[in-house]
């Protein structure tokens, strides 16, 4: 597995919606996809396009745009009390059965970042297509001090 030594710089929106939505001590994230410096870097359908391993890395990517844009939101890292929930849409090819080790990836940066505040609840979930042919886009929600 790829694991960035630091994260990211905060993504920047690719349309009209914000980075993260705050209420109270809950923020949540926008979808965050393979992108470096707003340039989706690895396009195409899992299982077709995209082997597990590059979508792998592709989590990897995303989740770490998403958990910047978190700290951002947060003030920092350590302001980040738990995470709730990560949903990973996987843009599979008929008959890809993986998503759980597509998404086991971002878990395991989740946990290298957070340690046990980045265990949470988590889906993935196949779907047909995502903006720009993206392999993946994942989702946080988080707890913040």
């Amino acid at each position: 597995m790829v694991t960035p030594p630091q994260l990211p710089p905060p993504p920047r929106p690719q349309g009209h919606y914000v980075p993260t939505s705050r209420s109270g001590d809950l923020v949540t994230t926008a979808g965050m996809t393979p992108r470096v410096d707003g340039t989706l870097v690895v396009t195409g359908r899992v299982g077709e396009a995209v082997d597990l391993d590059r979508a792998k890395e592709a989590a990897v990517i995303a989740v770490s745009n998403a958990l910047s844009a978190l700290a951002e939101a947060a003030g920092g890292l350590d302001r980040v009390r738990s995470l709730l929930r990560m949903t990973v849409y996987v843009h599979a090819a008929s008959g890809f059965t993986q998503h759980s080790a597509v998404a086991d990836a971002a878990t395991d940066t989740l946990a290298t970042f957070l340690g046990g505040r980045g265990v949470c609840a988590r889906s993935a979930v196949g779907v047909a297509s995502l903006p720009g042919d993206a392999p993946l886009e994942i989702e946080l929600t988080a707890v913040i001090s």
